[in-house]
């Protein structure tokens, strides 16, 4: 029985390599905190203004314009008109959509989301209401290229990619370890049940021997224990056709009579009386 193949290392190697970038992008994304809510506050990607009190022409390219004021709105009231031969035209349509949402150390109201589908001159129009408060000027942003923009800085890229990254190789490498560590309990499972089956067979075996001959492995798959110094020449045979065990050659005695020859001769002849009394018989 060979022994088991030592687990990868890779797994673990996976996993600490994963929680060392997510904590690196978390520590990035703290650093670049200041960087970051510059692309979220309205002061700082604004790219047009409008106050109160004032005539207000704007000249907007195409995208979904977000307009923003800082604090409340509700003593805003404004209208948004094309210019058409130096006039008022219609309405600009307020019905767009985009991802850049104003957070801010302060508050910020949005006050409309103009949808512009062509470079136009926009005539802004603000009325406040009787004691209200329209001091703060309406930021003009364009929200698609803010987007644009922010997904394309370098520091965004690091942070985002670092956690990312990071995020990926932490479940992954958990999951490998959990799997290696499947399949290692298996093996030590089917070992430990080979290893007890084989006990009782190893301690029967003799003790003095390395090597089984033919005659023993055949009597351990009878379910004979060998004895040791056996010569195995007495095991029956696998053939019921035929008997392929040693046997004994049996001695048979030399000559056709049982009787022996006698030592005596006239030369030599017996001390005793018993031949005469053999010869008158």
């Amino acid at each position: 029985m060979q022994p088991a193949t030592s687990s990868s290392p890779w797994p673990k190697r996976i996993l600490i390599a994963g929680v060392a970038l997510a904590l690196l992008g978390s520590l990035s994304l703290v650093l670049s905190q200041d960087h970051l809510e510059g692309f979220y506050d309205p002061r700082v990607t604004k790219e047009h203004t409008a106050e109160y009190g004032e005539v207000n022409v704007i000249t907007l390219g195409p995208g979904c314009w977000v307009v923003n004021v800082e604090g409340s709105d509700s003593d805003y009231d404004v209208s948004f008109n094309y210019i058409v031969n130096d006039t008022a035209g219609g309405a600009v349509s307020e019905d767009c959509k985009t991802d850049f949402q104003a957070s801010a150390d302060v508050d910020f109201d949005t006050v409309a989301k103009l949808d512009v589908d062509e470079t136009s001159e926009i005539l802004v129009t603000i009325s406040c209401k009787s004691d209200g408060d329209c001091e703060k000027p309406l930021l003009f942003t364009d929200g698609g290229a803010i987007v644009s923009k922010m997904l394309s800085d370098p520091n965004v890229l690091i942070t985002g990619g670092l956690c990312c990254v990071g995020f990926i190789l932490v479940p992954l490498g958990w999951l490998l370890i959990s799997i290696n560590r499947g399949r290692e309990n298996r093996v030590h499972i089917s070992q430990n049940q080979i290893v007890t089956s084989m006990t009782p067979l190893d301690d029967s075996l003799p003790q003095n021997k390395e090597i089984l001959t033919t005659d023993e492995l055949y009597q351990l798959v009878r379910g004979e224990v060998p004895v040791s110094g056996e010569k195995g020449g007495d095991v029956p045979s696998p053939f019921t056709s035929a008997d392929t065990r040693i046997s004994k050659p049996t001695t048979s005695k030399v000559g056709g009579s049982v009787n022996k020859a006698s030592a005596h001769t006239p030369e030599n002849l017996p001390t005793d009386n018993e031949w005469k009394n053999w010869d008158e018989a």
